[in-house]
């Protein structure tokens, strides 16, 4: 295996640049406007021509810039550890849930394709998400940089922030504009939601909204599991979305199927393939006993497509 890159530590010697907004590097293709699709644009509840508009935008992203593999296995412990303890920290600036799961992404994908020493990893994640802020365009929510290292990360000094997104940004060649695994949930619910208006009644409430949400808070924790950076984000949404519609109605098949023509995924079955989708099941099957580990393995596999991962 190819050696990774190396991503340097921040030095004290401050920043080349200030980096208060994301632009252009010299050369570099002009950014894309961010995905993060919701079941509502400027022109009104989105129909379906509009939502799989969305969906191929975010799956040319996605097969563009997706780096599949592992993290460093002496530092799963320590990313697993990093990426909860930013969900469970108190969001004090609103940062948007598209702007956290665009931070976890950046984080995933410098994880795989770098090799990031242990003592500025949390400097990384930190970091990741201020670029996330804007790029979804929440300066507003930004604060001070002070203010922000107090609440996120107070072993660093501005300097040392700037300079890491300075870092990442090269790393990733000024391009952060991947589509989420967020983005493939909203837009895979919205479209089963449209294509089959009588799954409403069956969510909790009959609120779409507060199902979505409830689907970010599982996404989120499922994204700091290592061993789910080797699958795409739409693939972990695929599965997320399958899982949940099987819970919901018996005949939960048709709609799923529609939604993989859709994400046009293969959808031929083969069960030699079972414990290549067994990490990815596991990991979403909730621990209340909801689901036994054999049936969502199988959910997975009826719903995924071999060689397509």
């Amino acid at each position: 295996m190819a050696s990774r890159e190396r991503l340097p530590a921040p030095s004290p010697r401050g920043p080349r640049a200030a980096a208060p907004a994301l632009r252009a590097a010299p050369g570099a293709r002009s950014p894309q406007p961010p995905l993060g699709p919701a079941p509502w644009d400027r022109g009104g509840p989105l129909d379906e021509r509009r939502l799989v508009a969305h969906l191929q935008l975010a799956l040319g992203s996605e097969a563009r810039l997706w780096r599949g593999g592992q993290p460093q296995v002496e530092m799963c412990h320590k990313v697993r550890e990093l990426m909860l303890g930013l969900l469970e920290l108190k969001n004090i600036f609103n940062f948007s849930q598209t702007t956290i799961n665009l931070a976890l992404t950046t984080f995933g994908r410098l994880l795989v394709s770098l090799k990031i020493r242990e003592r500025i990893l949390q400097c990384v994640i930190v970091t990741s998400l201020r670029l996330a802020a804007k790029v979804n365009k929440e300066e507003e929510s930004i604060p001070r940089v002070k203010d922000f290292l107090k609440h996120y990360g107070s072993g660093y000094t501005p300097n040392e922030l700037l300079r890491m997104e300075l870092a990442i940004l090269d790393k990733l060649h000024w391009d952060l504009y991947i589509g989420t695994p967020l983005d493939f949930v909203t837009i895979f619910h919205a479209l089963a939601v449209v294509g089959w208006p009588h799954v409403v009644e069956l969510l909790p409430q009959r609120n779409p909204s507060l199902h979505v949400a409830s689907l970010t808070r599982q996404l989120q924790h499922c994204m700091a599991g290592h061993q789910l950076l080797q699958f795409k984000g739409s693939t972990l949404a695929l599965v997320i979305i399958t899982l949940e519609l099987e819970r919901l109605m018996p005949d939960w098949c048709t709609p799923i199927s529609g939604l993989l023509k859709k994400a046009q995924v293969d959808i031929s079955f083969a069960p030699d393939q079972a414990l290549h989708f067994a990490p990815l099941a596991d990991a979403l099957c909730p621990p209340n006993g909801t689901h036994h580990p054999s049936r969502c393995l199988w959910a997975a596999e009826d719903s995924l497509a071999t060689g397509t991962l």
